[in-house]
């Protein structure tokens, strides 16, 4: 417990659609009824069903979970592909003694509550024979050797053997449970020239509306020159013409069922697992010729969708807007600033401290684009605080706690959401939602996430370009081995500042530079120590600026050839001269401090002008160069400057 709350965990995926969806929302209206609950809800919009990079980041969220926060777990998958994840997290949370709820697949040692389909189903096939004398039959079947799939293909040969029917292989006809599989199967029916079955008997309701859209392009009229059946009772079905007959759970018996075992979960920790069975009830409608439909229920139904339809398109065009208002300005701060205004109230999103210190700390931005992949770091960073008083964001805070002070962000609730950001593998970071009363689960959560994830990595990817384009530049006007100004960068950077300045009476000194002695140096102890030597002089260069003397421009114009300039504010030549003094002084200390069998010496050339009186710069380098010549040919009629 944390706060004298029972903490409920939830693991599902795809809560924007059924059946997982009103699940959840059945559940969450009844914890928000009991005071001494909470329940955390982890869940992904992604299916998981193939193993995709996106679908790796999306069920990273599951592998952040702390199972020392929690008191029950509830799991709930809603396909068989995602069978290996949850028998894992069931593992998981045995080995923390976190005892496991699971609805309809068993993980082991679990509490499990499911659903019996085959007397529902059963009584489903024995109407469409006994009312509607159905005597040909197909079967459109879920997976060839899911369990599921042949609990509904048994049953329905069983009902057909007491009337004295067979269901041959060759009636059987997979849909793998879904609707693009439907509709390639019916299909080859047409296309084999069968003739037309009784009825076409359909394991879920998605497959019995793919079996009716086909039936149509045909031609063909449900229930008038054939029976169509579902099973699952999704809501969809209601805005379908001709309504379905199908079976429908209960699910608001699923959630009391639900809530009376984690009672007796928490009232005895010692309780054994065990299993409680709940029933499908059949509703026989119009596909099968039973029950037409009024009109005034029609209207109801289409004004209904209308209206749903109106406020997802609205809410998408303000996603839309946050989207391109984040994108036009990439910044993290743009964006913390547009996801607090499209944000819902008692939101927070969190990212991980590598994705924030990506923006906010100087390093090779190259190390860190790939380090949150997968799995989600011990710090995350509360990005955006949309809660009223806004006063965690900013914080870091360890992973393991959600968000820092959680229970005071449920907000008066008693849910809350806690769904993955990610781009493809790449881990983002993660949002948290309390329960709002709204039908956010298949209206607003999914298009928030969605545009969320895009939105932030926009941003990372615009820093990143922008980091190359840095590291680009930097290539195109630095000398690689020296890390000063090369010809180039020399050039471009005193072009600016004299367009910038060459309206006003300054003044500027060039600074001309040759080593001595080099191709002795490159001689006698290798080319590595003539590259230390050009290091060691740009080094001195650049140390012989005086504090906060940004304007000087050091460069290596190529080969052992360097060239200094400054526009200055005030006296060039003395500050020429003061910089002559330092570089001296720099130089020597270094040549002190290398080691080397040597010492750098330089012919040094300096040449001040009133900026006004500059035509190009090359003039003042060609002067600065004479002076340099002069005292390099003062230093050959010296000793050479080994030690």
């Amino acid at each position: 417990m944390v706060d004298g709350c029972l903490m409920v965990g939830f693991c599902c995926t795809t809560m924007q659609k059924e059946p997982i969806r009103p699940v959840v929302d059945a559940l969450v209206d009844r914890f928000e009824a009991k005071e001494d609950y909470r329940m955390i809800v982890y869940h992904c919009f992604e299916d998981l069903y193939f193993d995709t990079p996106s679908n790796r980041g999306a069920s990273s969220i599951f592998n952040m979970i702390n199972l020392d926060m929690l008191d029950i777990m509830i799991l709930m998958q809603s396909n068989e592909m995602q069978q290996p994840l949850f028998n894992k997290m069931a593992d998981r949370c045995r080995k923390h003694n976190v005892p496991v709820i699971s609805i309809d697949v068993p993980y082991g040692e679990t509490f499990n509550i499911s659903f019996g389909y085959g007397d529902a189903f059963g009584q489903i096939v024995e109407h469409v024979i006994t009312e509607h004398g159905c005597k040909r039959i197909k079967h459109v079947a879920g997976q060839r050797n899911n369990d599921f799939s042949k609990t509904r293909i048994d049953s329905c040969r069983e009902i057909m053997a007491k009337h004295g029917l067979v269901l041959e292989d060759n009636d059987i006809m997979y849909g793998e449970f879904w609707e693009t599989p439907t509709y390639a199967v019916m299909d080859e029916f047409f296309a084999s020239g069968e003739p037309l079955p009784d009825a076409f008997v359909c394991a879920n309701d998605a497959m019995a509306m793919a079996v009716c859209h086909k039936l149509g392009e045909k031609g063909y009229k449900v229930p008038k020159d054939v029976v169509v059946t579902g099973f699952d009772g999704i809501e969809i079905e209601k805005y379908h013409n001709p309504r379905l007959t199908t079976a429908k759970r209960d699910i608001n018996a699923l959630a009391d069922a639900l809530l009376d075992m984690i009672a007796e979960i928490a009232a005895d920790p010692t309780l054994k697992p065990y299993n409680r069975e709940l029933c499908y009830t059949p509703v026989f409608s119009e596909s099968c010729g039973c029950k037409a439909r009024d009109s005034f229920i029609v209207s109801q139904f289409l004004s209904e969708y209308v209206r749903n339809y109106d406020y997802i398109r609205v809410y998408e065009e303000t996603m839309n807007e946050m989207g391109n208002t984040i994108s036009a300005n990439a910044t993290l701060d743009n964006a913390r600033e547009m996801l607090r205004k499209y944000s819902f109230a008692a939101t927070h999103v969190c990212v991980t401290d590598d994705y924030y210190r990506y923006f906010t700390e100087e390093h090779d931005k190259e190390e860190l684009v790939f380090d949150f992949e997968d799995s989600y770091p011990e710090k995350m960073h509360l990005l955006v605080d949309c809660s009223e008083d806004c006063s965690d964001e900013g914080t870091s805070f360890p992973t393991s706690q959600i968000l820092p002070n959680l229970m005071d962000h449920f907000d008066g609730k008693h849910t809350l959401y806690v769904i993955p950001l990610h781009s493809q593998e790449k881990v983002i970071g993660y949002y948290t939602m309390c329960h709002l009363g709204l039908d956010l689960c298949k209206n607003q959560m999914y298009t928030y996430t969605m545009m969320t994830n895009q939105c932030l990595e926009t941003v990372r990817t615009h820093e990143y370009m922008s980091f190359l384009n840095k590291k680009l530049e930097f290539m195109f006007t630095h000398d690689h081995l020296t890390k000063i100004y090369n010809r180039y960068g020399f050039y471009k950077n005193f072009r600016e500042d004299f367009a910038e300045l060459a309206s006003e009476n300054k003044d500027v000194f060039i600074v001309s530079i040759d080593l001595n002695d080099m191709k002795t140096i490159n001689d006698t102890y290798g080319h590595h120590a003539g590259d230390d030597a050009l290091r060691i002089t740009a080094n001195a260069l650049t140390g012989a600026a005086e504090k906060g003397d940004s304007e000087i421009i050091c460069s290596r114009f190529g080969g052992d050839e360097f060239v200094v300039a400054k526009i200055c504010t005030g006296d060039a030549k003395d500050q020429a001269e003061r910089y002559r003094r330092n570089f001296d002084t720099v130089l020597a200390a270094l040549n002190a401090a290398s080691g080397n069998p040597y010492t750098v010496a330089v012919s040094i050339g300096i040449y001040c002008a009133s900026l006004n009186a500059v035509d190009t710069v090359d003039e003042l380098i060609e002067l600065a160069d004479r002076l340099m010549y002069n005292d390099k040919a003062r230093h050959k009629r010296r000793p050479k400057n080994l030690k």
